[in-house]
């Protein structure tokens, strides 16, 4: 064996206390983990023994029956001739161990597999062979959020996922809990993590917890009750989901408003006119389904993956707040919960499609610091999927600063959402620069600028409206081609930290609006962090903003 290989998530520079980590707790995740890691193995084993029986029926062949299974006989040689003692039952025990094989490395995964806490870090150890210990110090850690997919689910267990300040690559997973105690671990953590910054001394988490065996506790109470309350308790916690310690909802997103959201979209469209153009070709061109589908598969194939990615993050939408920042749960088949603390919203973009005026519907998303668009995750930076204009009035007063804080007046947001062309502190290009070049977007286009805040808006068939605090911006570049030379106008790209929303483009721009918009923005972001800083800045909710 190779000798372990420390990692340590925040890329601290201060040396790891050697004799601490000795005095460390260690602890084993939950002994049905090896069932969720392995579930592509556990899909396509039942797939082998399901598909012969499957075929038999669409070939109309008679089904095997157990007296046909019986009758099959035992190797008479061969290092399976031992089968022979189980009798007529030698074959279902020869699948339970082929079965059995295969799911070996995943437990053995499991029994390498540890992790600590203490006052001031989080350890996780893993590998046979060659051994990993990684490490994430609280104090950086900007949220903690729990995943649970649809096997961790029906089986009661959940994954805890760090967030810390490097981004990406430096998340740290404990896989898997029974999904009370992650809660409980969690909450414990996150009281640390704020000890931690707030400058006081934290106490060690998990404490309370048994080591080698984290549910002893729990099901020893759960013993006590009825079998059918254990269930129930069981659906209740896995399925319809708990509510944390104070937490209060903001928003639900309602299933038939999602469905109808998606009929709405551009996917389903251009589905339905491939059906009708799949069957007016099978009636008139005399092509078989097979052949149009298998030519078609890779674009059906796409457009069915972006639905289901829609369905399953917006399916039980809830959006609430709590002691640690604003949280986000969805999931169909695999939930998830994510926190978004004060600091780590970057930017926030409302859209609304063209068919969604129909509805008056709205789509809320933001940028994270620290996550972008290369980062596995399945979270689709969303606070609201889909929701009225009242969940808009409820939800931007929460990430976007009010006008005597120096955001943005209860107008602006209005006009940028509606309103064409300059007033309301909205700034729209001159009309003879523009109407040569694109006639159709002459008066949504522009920008509008506060003491904290850029305001971008755009699009005439989707509208788009993006606010950017001027502290967040990155990057701000100015873009003129040879026809933009001509014409005397110029593309300008907003850039902010996170890529979860992407840069914010405000397009043809005169040249003149474009050059005193970079240079007054420059301006503004010499004082945005002291305006950010000011003591009091308080969003209309009466709390600070996630964009504090």
């Amino acid at each position: 064996m190779s000798a372990t290989k420390p990692e340590n998530t925040a890329h601290s520079d201060e040396p790891s206390d050697w004799k601490q980590e000795q005095t460390l707790t260690w602890r084993r995740a939950h002994p049905l983990s090896p069932l969720v890691r392995s579930w592509l193995i556990i899909v396509a084993f039942l797939f082998g023994i399901v598909r012969p029986a499957v075929e038999d029926f669409f070939r109309g062949d008679d089904p095997l029956t157990f007296q046909d299974l019986a009758t099959v006989r035992p190797p008479e040689s061969g290092i399976l001739a031992w089968l022979h003692l189980f009798g007529s039952f030698w074959l279902p025990v020869a699948v339970v161990l082929v079965f059995l094989l295969l799911l070996v490395p995943f437990f053995l995964t499991w029994f390498f597999y540890r992790f600590a806490v203490d006052t001031s870090n989080v350890y996780v150890k893993s590998g046979m062979l060659f051994k990993t210990e990684r490490k994430a110090r609280l104090d950086r850690v900007q949220s903690i959020d729990v995943n649970r997919p649809l096997l961790a689910r029906i089986l009661g267990l959940a994954e805890l996922k760090f967030d810390v300040a490097d981004g990406a690559g430096s998340a740290l997973q404990v896989q898997y809990l029974s999904y009370r105690e992650a809660r409980r671990l969690r909450d414990e953590l996150l009281v640390q993590v704020r000890a931690l910054k707030s400058g006081s001394k934290p106490s060690a988490a998990g404490s309370q917890l048994e080591p080698g065996h984290p549910d002893s506790a729990p099901d020893a109470q759960a013993g006590e009750h009825h079998l059918r309350q254990r269930l129930a308790q069981h659906v209740t916690e896995n399925f319809k989901g708990v509510r944390g310690e104070g937490e209060q909802q903001i928003v639900h997103v309602p299933v038939g408003r999602l469905l109808g959201s998606m009929f709405l979209s551009l996917g389903v469209i251009i589905i339905m006119l491939m059906a009708v153009t799949m069957v007016g070709l099978m009636v008139w061109a005399d092509i078989s389904m097979g052949a149009l589908f298998a030519s078609n598969m890779a674009v059906f194939a796409g457009l069915v993956s972006a639905l289901w990615k829609r369905l399953n993050t917006g399916w039980n939408f809830r959006l609430v707040t709590s002691p640690d920042g604003l949280k986000t749960r969805f999931g169909l088949t695999d939930t998830v919960t994510k926190t978004l603390p004060e600091g780590r919203i970057q930017s926030v973009k409302v859209t609304q499609p063209l068919l969604w005026r129909l509805t008056g519907w709205y789509k809320v998303s933001v940028a994270l610091a620290g996550q972008g668009e290369g980062e596995n995750t399945a979270f689709a930076g969303e606070l609201l999927p889909v929701g009225t204009r009242a969940d808009l009035l409820r939800i931007l007063p929460l990430v976007v600063l009010d006008e005597a804080h120096g955001g943005a007046s209860a107008e602006q947001l209005h006009a940028g959402l509606e309103a064409k062309g300059s007033g309301h502190g909205f700034t729209a290009a001159q009309l003879t620069a523009r109407s040569r070049i694109d006639w159709f977007a002459i008066s949504r286009n522009a920008f509008s600028l506060t003491p904290a805040l850029l305001l971008v808006r755009g699009g005439m068939t989707t509208k788009r409206l993006s606010i950017t605090p001027h502290a967040k911006i990155q990057q701000l570049e100015l873009k003129q081609g040879p026809v933009g030379r001509r014409y005397g106008y110029a593309d300008l790209t907003v850039t902010a930290a996170g890529a979860m929303v992407g840069s914010t483009e405000l397009s043809l721009v005169d040249t003149e609006t474009a050059r005193a918009l970079l240079v007054r923005q420059a301006q503004l972001g010499v004082h945005a962090n002291q305006v950010l800083a000011a003591p009091g800045v308080r969003s209309q909710a009466g709390r600070r903003t996630a964009l504090d």
